[in-house]
């Protein structure tokens, strides 16, 4: 794949990551402002016509199902093309976001992202890829921690858009140009990819060790227990998450549980928040620290959060801020912590992470995926209450796995 390559730089590495983490943010940012305009562009493309929250989650698990499939193929596109060019298809279609808000219909419209979802996940694999490859090991939680906030760095930046648009957005059908800038962010990576990126052998592990890393295939990952309920915990953290920034914001608003809620505070309130949780998990990445009981007391906090925000919310739409805004702080900063686990496990190198995290992010979307549409289907035949309870309580997944994970505490050097 890789013959006589010369190595880049580390410098060179970080460079590459950094393209790929604004590319991912440049994801963010174009799933959450389609999810956030769902009302106008349901509107626009059904010609007024109300529809199912079914047919509006579309826009959301229909992302969700791209990314289980690219998850599952980024790390054999990987072997087959190398990191540089891997990553330039991944870009590529990370460029659909552009091409979607030209759609002649709604359905057409749901295919484009999802081929801009393609590339989304694509880039957060190779991006540990990059992680794995470039950086030391004492600086991977710190990467990660970037990584993990990148999502939250793409709401802030559509919470924001939308607070200061929200009168321009009374007119449906400017949903497109508010959208067109976002997608110009995806065209604005791949230049950067193009000028910048090297090539790289992804089987050699980082740091001087002379070992030869033993093979690591998908059929080894689908035998791993730790994989599944990894997954599994993963996609609960995912359900709780994204359906807080994705879903919740806008159903908050319809049901006027407080007149003077605003969706676009909220998009606001919790993606900033969970961007000083990233900032203090990059603090505790210097700490050596169990990691078990930091992901439980930290998860126990976020659903304990969110839960109250929405039962406050019809008394207190100020008490109700503060604890979503709670919520997105703890949410962040385990999520990097979580996710540097895999990292501590023993014997990691490149190729391993590669095909792990596609694993995790394949079979982590799948159960997130499958919450969320009955979800939408709890929310439609038997009304808020119930759906509420389905959220909270499959959100505990997250919880429960973690309590089955090994200690992955470093050890101290003598």
């Amino acid at each position: 794949m890789t013959e006589n390559i010369k190595e880049p730089t580390r410098a060179q590495g970080v460079i590459m990551f950094i393209i790929l983490l604004l590319a991912y943010i440049s994801f963010a940012s174009n799933w959450l402002i389609g999810s956030s305009l769902s009302g106008q562009i349901t509107h626009h493309f059904f010609a007024g016509k109300a529809v199912s929250s079914v047919v509006t989650e579309v826009v959301n698990y229909s992302i969700t199902i791209a990314r289980i499939f690219a998850n599952f193929f980024a790390a054999y596109i990987l072997i087959k093309l190398s990191p540089k060019k891997a990553s330039i298809l991944a870009l590529f279609f990370l460029s659909f976001s552009f091409l979607a808000i030209f759609s002649p219909n709604y359905w057409i419209y749901i295919a484009a992202r999802m081929i801009m979802a393609l590339g989304g996940s694509m880039i957060m694999v190779y991006m540990n890829t990059v992680i794995a490859k470039f950086i030391p090991a004492d600086k991977k939680i710190i990467t990660s921690a970037l990584t993990t906030g990148s999502y939250n760095m793409g709401a802030v930046i559509v919470g924001g858009s939308l607070y200061f648009l929200t009168d321009y957005l009374t007119h449906n059908d400017h949903w497109q140009y508010i959208m067109l800038g976002f997608s110009l962010l995806s065209l604005i990576s791949f230049a950067l990819w193009l000028a910048f990126s090297k090539d790289f052998e992804p089987n050699a592990s980082n740091g001087s060790s002379e070992a030869i890393a033993k093979e690591y295939t998908y059929s080894d990952a689908l035998k791993d227990k730790f994989v599944y309920l990894f997954s599994l915990g993963f996609g609960g953290f995912l359900f709780l998450y994204v359906i807080s920034l994705a879903s919740l914001p806008s159903k908050l608003e319809v049901l006027n549980f407080n007149p003077d809620f605003s969706k676009s505070i909220m998009l606001f309130i919790i993606p900033s928040s969970g961007i000083m949780g990233t900032l203090f998990s990059m603090y505790m990445g210097k700490k050596n620290f169990p990691r078990k009981p930091y992901l439980i007391i930290h998860g126990v906090l976020m659903i304990s959060a969110i839960l109250a925000g929405i039962l406050v919310l019809p008394s207190s739409v100020l008490l109700s801020y503060i604890l979503f805004g709670f919520a997105g702080f703890v949410m962040a900063s385990q999520y990097s912590v979580y996710l540097n686990l895999p990292y501590e496990l023993p014997d990691m190198n490149p190729q391993k992470i590669t095909i792990m995290f596609g694993a995790f992010w394949a079979l982590g979307y799948l159960v997130y995926t499958l919450l969320n549409f009955v979800w939408s289907l709890v929310l439609d035949h038997f009304g808020w209450d119930a759906s509420l309870a389905f959220y909270i309580l499959f959100s505990c997944l997250y919880i429960i796995c973690i309590l089955t994970f090994p200690e992955t505490k470093p050890n101290k050097k003598k």
